[in-house]
């Protein structure tokens, strides 16, 4: 069984969107998208990344809910997704240049199935222990792969907020995909940007120790990020494995 809670936001024009449904069939399914150019159109891209993901994996008359049955499905609905936004950005004016991040979750029978593209993220609080799912598509991660920059100069980097890969920004794309083995009492997190921009992963490690119910973790986070300057939309989803 999982439990769920939302998202808070910062400015009037909301980019962020989330998608929750924790009793879907055959995966109940999470998906978050930070979206990206001209005016309102990033709100645009987000909200029909998470309605057309969330809609392309809950099909109840799958007979086959296997894990390879459902990185399948989750690709194919990526590529579905983002052909629709792609070809909405070219047909109207108004959404030219349009984009998102995205990362999305099924609850497999034993484990969690994460895709993502962009810098949306994906952790697991397991046995004490916070630990990233997803790697950033970004130019500064790439610098500090490559050893140019350390993560903390990073944040403090002019190019922190370009994206090497998105949701309808071209025509072809290749969403990354994580396996996680669930246990009982581990916890997910999907974010946008909005919360780690703030909130280095030992604040928010700190956070999760305080082992508060899903709702009160949920507000702790997004005060702490507001706190910290809140320059953006704070976008959160929580889940967590129950007996």
């Amino acid at each position: 069984m999982v439990a769920c809670a939302d998202m808070g936001m910062k400015r009037r024009n909301n980019e962020d969107a989330v998608g929750i449904q924790p009793l879907a069939e055959p995966w109940p399914v999470a998906v978050l998208a930070d979206g990206m150019g001209g005016y309102n159109a990033g709100e645009v891209a987000s909200a029909m990344a998470v309605d057309l993901i969330t809609a392309a994996v809950r099909n109840e008359a799958w007979a086959d809910s296997s894990a390879k049955v459902a990185q399948c499905e989750l690709t194919d609905a990526f590529h579905m997704a983002n052909l629709a936004i792609f070809g909405a950005a070219q047909s109207a004016p108004e959404c030219r240049g349009m984009g998102t991040t995205v990362v999305a979750a099924l609850v497999l029978e034993d484990e969690l199935l994460v895709a993502h593209l962009g810098d949306s993220r994906a952790y697991a609080w397991h046995e004490g222990q916070l630990q990233r799912l997803t790697r950033d598509h970004s130019l500064v991660q790439q610098e500090i792969d490559a050893g140019l920059i350390t993560a903390e100069e990073a944040l403090h980097s002019r190019y922190s907020h370009l994206v090497t890969r998105a949701l309808g920004v071209t025509s072809l794309v290749e969403p990354e995909l994580t396996h996680w083995p669930l246990h009982h009492g581990d916890r997910i997190m999907l974010c946008s940007d909005g919360l780690t921009d703030m909130l280095a992963d030992a604040c928010l490690q700190s956070l999760f120790e305080e082992n508060l119910p899903l709702q009160e973790l949920l507000l702790s986070l997004i005060a702490a990020a507001n706190a910290a300057g809140g320059k953006d939309n704070i976008g959160v989803v929580l889940m967590e494995e129950e007996t």
